[in-house]
């Protein structure tokens, strides 16, 4: 794997136990000292983070997920809307509602809420960002290499999707890596090659 971002010391302890078995431990122990617990999962694109997600919530009770992809607007992430829609509500111990948007119809589309309880997982690219980071309590980053993440990304999206990852959605990420630095916040480094468990 190409150590893309200085990360592969952080990497190299990942044999055991499993990226999901880690992440759900670092849950149970944020949980000991608060009702509801915020994880962020970040990573590029295609790396992993919405499979590690869903994994952990098939193995942490009272999970629920929301994807910063939920915030695209059609032309860019609205994170200000996800900080204040789902975020700050859920901190101030409020249900959190908001409407997702619904790629295939290139609109918003369903409305979504969350009550203010248990584990709430935010995961996306920008999951970790400045702007979220300090207000959750686990925070993880899964990385993967380019070649990996561009093969996963045109497998989901289609090859027509190829230009788009390679002209627009990886350079943006790598820009917003580059900026933001998500990785240096993170508790867990995970390598979202490996098997998640």
């Amino acid at each position: 794997m190409a150590d893309e971002h200085g990360i592969l010391g952080k990497l190299s302890f990942m044999a055991r136990p499993s990226p999901t078995e880690a992440t759900a431990q670092l849950i149970e122990q944020a949980q000991r000292s608060a009702r509801l617990v915020l994880v962020g999962i970040g990573g590029h694109g295609g790396a992993g983070k919405s499979t590690l997600a869903t994994r952990v919530a098939e193995v942490v009770a009272d999970t629920q997920v929301v994807a910063t992809d939920s915030f695209w607007n059609g032309s860019e992430f609205e994170l200000g809307r996800l900080r204040t829609q789902v975020v700050d509500p859920l901190l101030s111990g409020e249900g959190a509602t908001y409407d997702e948007w619904d790629w295939a119809q290139g609109r918003l589309g369903s409305t979504r809420t969350m009550a203010p309880t248990g584990v709430i997982i935010i995961e996306g690219v920008c999951a970790l960002h400045q702007m979220f980071r300090d207000d959750l309590d686990v925070r993880i980053w899964v990385d993967a290499p380019y070649e990996t993440r561009l093969r996963r990304g045109v497998e989901r999206d289609g090859e027509a999707a190829r230009s788009t990852w390679v002209d627009v959605w990886m350079p943006n990420e790598d820009a917003y890596v580059g900026r933001d630095n998500p990785v240096e916040c993170a508790q867990l480094v995970v390598d979202g090659t490996l098997p998640f468990g």
